[in-house]
Parts: C-alpha cells; sequence; structure tokens
C-alpha cells in the first residue's frame, strides 16, 4: 500500500450512490489506488440507501457516519467533524465528490481543513436560482475544487464563464455506463406485468423534493392534475417520508382511483417501469436524465431544471407544480408523440462519451497528492 495512490469517494444519498457507482468500482480495483469509500449517512434508512451498494455490487462503506440520525441542524456540523476525524487517519492523496449534496460540501470543508485536493464530479450544471440550497452547494464546491468533471458543453462553460480556478474536463456522465448495465437487465424483469400495466398506457411519477411533498397545496396541485387523467394510469413509488405527507391529504380511496401506489423500487425496477410508459412525471434531478435515455418525454415538476440540454431538445417539459400546465404538458405530449420519438431518434446525446468512467479514474489518479 506504501506507494499507493490514497483516494477517498465520499457519499451520502441514494442518487450519488448510483450516479457514482461505476467511478467507486474502478477504483475499488485499481491496483494502483488505496481506496476509501465513505458514507456519510445522510439519507440514514437502510432500505433506501445501503441496499443500494448490493443491487449495485459495490463495495460497502469502509465507514459509514450515520449522521442522518441527527436533526437537520447538527447535519454539517456531525458530517464535517467526522470527516476531518477520517481524513487526519488515513491523510487522503485526494477526495473525489458527485454533484451538490451537503454531504460533498462537509467532505469540501473537511479536506480545505487539511489542505487535501478535491476532485468534483458532476461540475457545472446551474439552475440560476440561489434560493436553492443545491444551486449555493454546487457553486460553492465548484469554485473551491481542485479538478472538475463536467458532464456537458453546457456544464463545462459554465465553469470557464465564472472562472473557477480548477482544471475542467468534461469527462461526460458517470451516470450513462450504470444505466446502460441496469437498463439492460431491467429487461428481464417482468413487474410490468404483475401490476397489470399495458406499454405506454401509463405516467410513471416520482416526488420527493421538500419543497413539492412538504407544502400541501403544490402535492394537491400534482394529483389532482394526474388524477383528472383517466385515460392513463399513474404509477408512483412513494418513499415513506411522501406517504406520510400524502396520508395527511386525506384524499378518499377513489380520489386517486387511477393511481397504482407502490412501494420504493430498485434502480433497474425503476428503468424497467420507465421504460414502458408513455410519460414520467418527476422532481428528480437525476432521473430526467435516465428519462432521457429510455426515449420517453419527461414533465419536470420545477420550474428549472440543472439538465436544461433536455428541455432546449424539446423531450423535457418544465411544468413546476402548477395543474394546469401539468395537464397541457400532458396534451401536448400525447399530440406530439410521434415527433417526440423523432426527435429522441435524431438527437446527439450531450452527456455521452465513450471513455467517461475509464478517463474520470485516470484523471483522479493524476492530480492525487499534486500541490496546488
Amino acid at each position: 500500500m506504501k506507494n499507493k495512490k490514497k483516494i477517498v469517494y465520499i457519499v451520502g444519498t441514494r442518487p450519488e450512490i448510483i450516479r457514482s457507482a461505476g467511478v467507486i468500482s474502478r477504483l475499488k480495483k485499481d491496483p494502483e489506488v488505496n481506496f476509501r469509500l465513505i458514507h456519510t449517512g445522510q439519507h440514514y434508512d437502510y432500505e433506501m440507501s445501503e441496499s443500494f451498494f448490493k443491487e449495485l455490487k459495490l463495495p460497502m462503506p469502509d465507514k459509514n457516519l450515520k449522521a442522518g440520525k441527527n436533526s437537520k441542524r447538527r447535519l454539517m456540523p456531525v458530517m464535517t467533524a467526522g470527516l476531518e476525524e477520517f481524513f487526519e487517519k488515513f491523510n487522503p492523496d485526494i477526495i473525489a465528490v458527485l454533484g451538490d449534496t451537503y454531504s460533498s460540501l462537509a467532505a469540501l470543508v473537511a479536506a480545505m481543513k487539511y489542505n487535501i485536493p478535491i476532485a468534483h464530479l458532476e461540475a457545472g450544471p446551474r439552475e440560476w436560482d440561489m434560493s436553492l440550497p443545491e444551486e449555493k452547494n454546487r457553486r460553492l464546491i465548484d469554485h473551491a475544487s481542485n479538478v472538475l468533471f463536467a458532464v456537458s458543453d453546457t456544464s463545462a462553460k459554465n465553469l470557464r464563464d465564472e472562472k473557477v480556478l480548477g482544471k475542467i474536463f468534461n469527462t461526460g456522465d458517470p451516470l450513462y455506463e450504470v444505466f446502460q448495465k441496469n437498463f439492460r437487465e431491467s429487461k428481464s424483469l417482468d413487474l410490468r406485468e404483475k401490476l397489470g400495466l399495458k406499454e405506454e398506457k401509463y405516467i410513471f411519477l416520482t416526488m420527493h423534493r421538500a419543497g413539492n411533498v412538504d407544502d400541501p397545496k403544490k402535492m394537491k396541485n400534482v394529483l389532482d392534475a394526474l388524477r383528472s387523467l383517466q385515460k392513463y394510469k399513474v404509477v408512483w413509488p412513494i418513499h415513506p417520508r411522501t406517504k406520510a405527507r400524502l396520508e395527511k391529504l386525506k384524499y378518499a380511496k377513489k380520489g386517486l382511483a387511477n393511481f397504482v401506489i407502490i412501494e420504493p423500487l430498485e434502480n433497474r425496477e425503476v428503468l424497467h417501469l420507465i421504460a414502458g410508459a408513455s410519460i414520467v412525471v418527476t422532481d428528480s434531478g437525476g432521473l430526467q436524465k435516465e428519462v432521457f435515455w429510455s426515449k420517453v418525454p419527461c414533465i419536470t415538476l420545477r420550474d428549472i431544471t440543472a439538465w436544461s440540454e433536455t428541455v432546449d431538445l424539446g423531450v423535457n417539459f418544465l411544468a413546476g407544480t402548477d395543474k394546469k400546465r401539468i395537464i397541457d404538458a400532458v396534451r401536448q405530449i400525447d399530440s406530439e408523440h410521434d415527433k417526440i420519438q423523432e426527435i429522441f431518434n435524431k438527437i446527439k446525446d450531450p452527456y455521452y462519451k465513450s471513455d467517461t468512467v475509464e478517463r474520470t479514474v485516470s484523471l483522479i489518479k493524476k492530480f492525487a497528492g499534486k500541490k496546488w
């Protein structure tokens, strides 16, 4: 281990685990790397977090800080302190983080204390709204990172325009490799049949953002819009926290008669249901790209998205939580079905590069231990 690059990868949420899976696997297997995987436990519940390590055949974390057991006020201090303690003992040559989570921000703060180089995956997307915690986090991480891995030309341009000090590389999106593998495996599943779903006759819904589900009016707007579309079943794998919010709305059983509400799913099962859907309605960030790669039109329950390329290409429709905008978007997709499919068949994928994971790992190793 003496001459190996000491690399630490930090995750804390379910999306980070999925989006990082390819890079984590390569780093773990690399004979030139002394690798450590740290889970902050920002998403603490087992069913919605640790099970993803098993599903994606990833190594279990070397350390879990279990920070999610704490209050929101204590989350950042607990994660930062736990990471500082680990960094002091392990003395990494570089740390790698992904995206815009509080786990990534805590890792940044801890690494800066010990002057450890920081590699930021999925750097550069912008929503241009500083009221969003994710926007603040990603900008702070981008401007303090030493190596930045953009997933598209747009993200790389954002970083150059902001004159970040770190090295910028457009490596493509590492999520794509994970998507390809899980999408192939999802084809053998029979979940649609078990749920009695006919292909392209249902809407697949995910809704979990606090800004949506913690606001009864917004959540009701979305559900009222979708329950008015009686030609469609609405398949909704519901998170426990969202389920608790739904129960407070007190819909009568017949009020959501066209809904099929099910337990949370594995990533392969999600992709299986996306592939057979007419439309996906979501407030998730990463899922928008998986829907895009599945060649299914998407309605995003937000007024802006970090993945603006999908909107510009005409296959992702921003509707916020406005009932009329959601219904109008569904009707537009229905009326333009053939046109949208033609777009999918012709467009160049803005997030794809053939060597994303290999190049990302190579660059992390290259800059490990570098003096800045």
